[in-house]
């Protein structure tokens, strides 16, 4: 079995969260934060290597990995958080891993467990977490599908063309991973620098194997703004049990 690294892209400043504090580690509700719920997953799926790419207010990250995390964890911080988009937080995580199969996790999301294990099995050269969806906003990155193809990604996507919402969750295969990074490369030399990652991934659908997963209604939910919190709790809340406390797990061994 190929070596799995799970990066989970942390670094963003979360303006329509207040920007006071690093989304990942803002209580969903009256539950714990993101954070504790990404790195809970990852442990129950059985990823052990893990990075995270920091920026904004980096020490707090990393310090809640450090407290929340079973084992050891790796940081990279991104100094172009403010300025760049997170298609270079993605390119760190990817230089960071050279002998790696790459899991990238949005650091946003609440995601059952499964879905990280049902990403890394399935084939593809790069592979995304799909919620299957027939209405969306502004704000949502769909997904064109034929079958488990992906044929194209982003937010400008037509909504006749759109079959589905990115989860936030995504594999890449080695020669993804090199495809990402010369397309990164040439992207900073022309100063495109302000794209999603997913604006990468629409540059390389047509040079690979791209599959999307399928995710059900009730294990997704992405918070762009606090207005969002509540189907976030839901998901929490509906599967409650499917979060072991990594920390109290590997003291119990």
């Amino acid at each position: 079995m190929a070596r799995v690294r799970a990066a989970v892209l942390a670094a963003g400043m979360s303006v329509r969260m207040g920007g006071v504090t690093p989304k990942t580690l803002t209580p969903i509700g009256d539950q714990k934060p993101f954070l504790h719920y990404i790195l809970a997953g990852l442990h129950r799926a059985g990823i052990e290597d893990l990075l995270v790419v920091t920026g904004f207010k980096a020490p707090l990250v990393e310090a809640f990995v450090a407290e929340n995390w079973h084992g050891a964890a790796a940081f990279v911080f991104n100094a172009r958080y403010a300025s760049w988009g997170n298609f270079h937080s993605a390119r760190m995580a990817i230089d960071q891993s050279p002998q790696s199969e790459l899991l990238l996790v949005n650091s946003d999301i609440v995601i059952h467990p499964d879905v990280f294990g049902n990403v890394v099995d399935a084939p593809g050269d790069l592979v995304l977490a799909v919620q299957h969806r027939s209405a969306f906003d502004t704000e949502e990155m769909r997904v064109q599908l034929d079958t488990d193809r992906v044929l194209s990604i982003g937010k400008d996507l037509p909504l006749e063309r759109s079959h589905g919402e990115f989860a936030g969750v995504s594999l890449l295969r080695h020669g993804a991973a090199r495809a990402y990074a010369e397309t990164a490369t040439d992207l900073e030399w022309r100063a495109e620098t302000t794209l999603y990652y997913e604006d990468v991934y629409s540059r390389l659908l047509g040079r690979l194997d791209a599959r999307a997963v399928p995710v059900s209604e009730d294990h997704y939910a992405e918070v762009d703004n606090p207005g969002e919190i509540g189907p976030a709790r839901e998901v929490i809340t509906r599967h409650r049990d499917a979060w072991p406390d990594p920390v109290a797990t590997k003291a119990e061994a």
